[in-house]
């Protein structure tokens, strides 16, 4: 879910050292093993350029699909991920022939409700369900519009391994968890597998325990001796107990190196605990989203280590696609997810100065999709 308050031995450290992205931390100093750094340096090495298109699945003709009206009903209009994935998803349809309306809304459940019923009035071919909407949120307007024949898909709303509400005529993944496999192995490497992490999740955000137990896989796996503990703050509570209770975590415990909050509209509460307690040269913070402020902390300061975002190209195109499939009832793509980039100091420029949403990513998504569907 992507919340805004206003607002991932084969290679060499010498290759890592090349491009700036990696910290000089020798394997034997740290306590990892060759194996691990290797297998470390490798995967965020992967992670640091544009991202790599693989086609999900077969070509597919759309040709049948002219006119047919996507509606998609996001979490909420007002937050720039979902309109730019919105504005994304719309340009990709009409070079398809195909009819997008995003439904227009301030996150409020009766919003929600009145685009189910405007997408059945409007004969729409298939909703979705976007942007971190949770759909057993809005499980009786799903099961009304699937009981009218109209295909409903959970886009970019769940982490993989999070059980969805049943019934769902497709899903396209959040990429939470290949990004939370990021953040750790960053962290590790880092610290020269000496962390000392405060996780920050959000309990009542429904892909939260997913994202957390892939975090604590990632250090039980690579880094045992990794000393990993959380926080739970929800989002209306973000502004005033973040803070706090980072302050806290750093005074209590001196050797606290890295906090990870799992959607980076939390770093804006984290960032000045960290500075009023003098602690900037020794607590750094990793985290997921690429919100463009968060990336410009990057670029100006040192505090803000690391941050993965999802390219939006290619997020958008998932789910046009996804939904292309289920209409034309084809095999669906199992586990869908979008590509990812780790986006540092030293290659953040990338996305822009300042940064900007979607940026960076390079243009292999857009360029895939068009020959997936025959477009010229």
């Amino acid at each position: 879910m992507r919340f805004r308050a206003s607002l991932r031995v084969g290679l060499m450290c010498a290759v890592a050292l090349a491009t700036g992205a990696l910290r000089p931390a020798p394997a034997a100093a740290a306590g990892l093993s060759k194996s691990v750094t290797a297998t470390l340096d490798r995967a965020l090495h992967a992670a640091m350029g544009p991202s790599h298109f693989v086609a999900p699945g077969p070509a597919l003709d759309p040709a049948s699909l002219k006119g047919k009206l996507i509606f998609t009903i996001p979490v909420s209009s007002a937050i720039p991920f979902c309109s730019v994935v919105d504005s994304q998803m719309g340009a990709y349809a009409h070079r398809l022939g195909l009819r997008f309306s995003a439904w227009e809304n301030n996150a409020q459940l009766a919003q929600w409700t009145q685009g189910f019923t405007a997408a059945q009035q409007r004969k729409a071919a298939l909703v979705n369900v976007f942007c971190g909407l949770d759909p057993a949120t809005v499980a009786p307007q799903v099961r009304e519009t699937l009981a009218a024949h109209i295909p409903v898909v959970a886009a970019h709303s769940y982490a993989q391994g999070q059980p969805p509400l049943a019934g769902l005529s497709g899903i396209v993944y959040g990429a939470y968890i290949p990004a939370a496999k990021l953040e750790a192995k960053w962290v590790i490497r880092q610290t020269d597998g000496a962390a000392d992490v405060l996780v920050i999740t959000s309990p009542g955000t429904a892909n939260s325990p997913f994202i957390q137990k892939a975090l604590a896989a990632q250090f039980a796996k690579y880094c045992p001796a990794c000393k990993v503990r959380s926080i739970g703050v929800n989002p209306p509570d973000w502004p005033t107990k973040i803070g706090p209770q980072v302050q806290s975590a750093i005074l209590s415990d001196p050797k606290l190196n890295y906090i990870i909050p799992i959607y980076d509209g939390m770093v804006q509460f984290v960032v000045p605990p960290i500075i009023s307690t003098g602690a900037g040269a020794r607590v750094k913070v990793a985290s997921f989203n690429a919100t463009p402020a968060v990336l410009d902390m990057i670029r100006t300061g040192n505090i803000v280590t690391f941050d993965v975002g999802e390219d939006t190209s290619w997020l958008a195109g998932a789910i046009i696609d996804q939904d292309m499939r289920v209409l034309l009832h084809k095999p669906l793509v199992p586990n869908y997810v979008a590509g990812l980039r780790a986006f540092t100091k030293a290659n953040v420029a990338a996305a822009g100065v300042p940064a900007k949403l979607g940026q960076g990513y390079g243009g292999a998504a857009a360029a895939g999709y068009a020959k997936l569907w025959g477009l010229h």
